[in-house]
């Protein structure tokens, strides 16, 4: 009869992020899980084919918590909220945020995600739901962009005062120009 696993995976999946969050993505090996559970390296591979497959499943994580951070009604406006979750995720975990879109990853089919997501949200503002999907595409490059830029500086600890009222006012007054930029060339193709 084989012997019970004495770890899961979900406290192997945990014991990961609290790796990645302490020392780092590039830090993550079988060895670290098994000093973090202070075990062998053997639970790491009962469940997982490769540090790979895990490193997925940590990558997989990292990206739940930040889509549920950009869905949080920081305020009524849902567009908004996604870039103040942004740059609030950037803030309070710089290591998953390195991770993610700081890192030699490949960020480019997670930011096309997270685009998406936008442009549903974009979709529940009736003022911008009127907008063509090429205008809103615009609008959301643009807004990425600058919300990008403005993350990547509270992440770096640049933007000193970075608390969540801060961050909302700064895109919220940013967010206004390029909205309406947006209209504007919206009213000017009628």
């Amino acid at each position: 009869m084989p012997r019970k696993p004495i770890f899961n995976k979900d406290e192997i999946i945990e014991s990961s992020l609290k790796i990645v969050k302490e020392k780092g993505f590039k830090q993550l090996s079988a060895r670290e899980i098994a000093r973090e559970l202070i075990s062998s390296t053997r639970p790491v591979y009962e469940y997982f084919q490769s540090m790979e497959e895990l490193k997925m499943a940590v990558l997989e994580k990292t990206l739940d918590l930040l889509y549920d951070y950009i869905t949080r009604p920081y305020t009524r406006n849902p567009f908004l909220n996604t870039g103040v979750g942004y740059a609030i995720f950037a803030r309070d975990h710089r290591e998953y945020f390195r991770t993610i879109f700081l890192e030699d990853n490949d960020a480019s089919g997670i930011i096309d995600e997270l685009l998406k997501k936008l442009d549903t949200e974009i979709l529940k503002v009736p003022e911008l739901a009127k907008l063509s999907h090429s205008e809103r595409d615009e609008l959301l490059k643009r807004g990425w962009i600058y919300t990008h830029g403005f993350s990547v500086m509270v992440f770096s600890g640049y933007i000193k005062n970075n608390q969540d009222d801060q961050i909302i006012r700064a895109l919220s007054e940013a967010g206004e120009i390029f909205i309406e930029d947006a209209l504007q060339k919206h009213e000017k193709k009628k």
